[in-house]
């Protein structure tokens, strides 16, 4: 089931593509990167895998069409999660959502985005996974981070040592996984499909413990 919507956040409508499964056990908002809008397909390929494995998926634009060719809006972290936490509020306000755990999934600047989010508004939120990007645009406020964060890495990206530092920083329950082969997009040939695995994974554990319907991996790569 998808549903187009427009969610009202202080002075401005945001785009978002609401995907549920038939009974989600909890909903995940996916924040993609720069460039990108949320019909990019490695995302889409995340929340149509979380639909699979029972949840609701949120694709949502934290920018206004007109704000994404502005470079100071696009790498404005502080302001994206200041919506974030306003569409986490959304959800929380509305009948078909108002039950469910809320979950983040970001990728590119979003990772920034979502992990500050997280720390400024940790009430409500579950569970956090942060693929690549640049998450170390929030390490100031990492250390204020409560949910249980995910860092997934490329193999040989310049994301790895990013990734790695926000790992470092946070002090909640944490856990790095690296995707064997994969580079800083993330689509090369089964990457995106492990990162999928290690976020429906992840999630399951968080937001529906007692969710047993689908296999996921185990992480491969040691913590630091």
């Amino acid at each position: 089931m998808k549903h187009e919507l427009r969610i009202p956040t202080a002075g401005c409508l945001l785009s978002a593509e609401l995907r549920m499964a038939e009974r989600p056990a909890g909903i995940v908002v996916l924040v993609h990167g720069s460039g990108t809008t949320r019909h990019d397909s490695p995302n889409r390929l995340v929340a149509a895998r979380l639909v699979r494995a029972g949840f609701a998926a949120l694709l949502v634009d934290l920018l206004e069409g007109c704000e994404a060719h502005e470079r100071h809006k696009v790498f404005g972290v502080e302001t994206q999660a200041t919506r974030l936490i306003a569409v986490k509020d959304w959800l929380r306000s509305q009948p078909a959502t108002r039950s469910l755990d809320i979950g983040y999934f970001g990728t590119g600047v979003g990772t920034g985005v979502v992990l500050m989010a997280a720390a400024k508004a940790p009430q409500g939120l579950g569970a956090v996974v942060s693929r690549g990007g640049r998450p170390d645009t929030a390490l100031h406020c990492l250390p204020r981070v409560e949910a249980p964060t995910l860092f997934i890495a490329s193999e040989t990206g310049p994301d790895r040592d990013w990734v790695e530092a926000a790992y470092r920083a946070l002090e909640a329950r944490k856990e790095l996984v690296h995707v064997p082969g994969a580079g800083e997009s993330f689509r090369e040939g089964g990457a995106n499909e492990t990162v999928a695995q290690h976020a429906c994974r992840w999630f399951s554990r968080h937001l529906a413990p007692g969710l047993t319907r689908i296999n996921t991996l185990e992480p491969r790569s040691a913590r630091i």
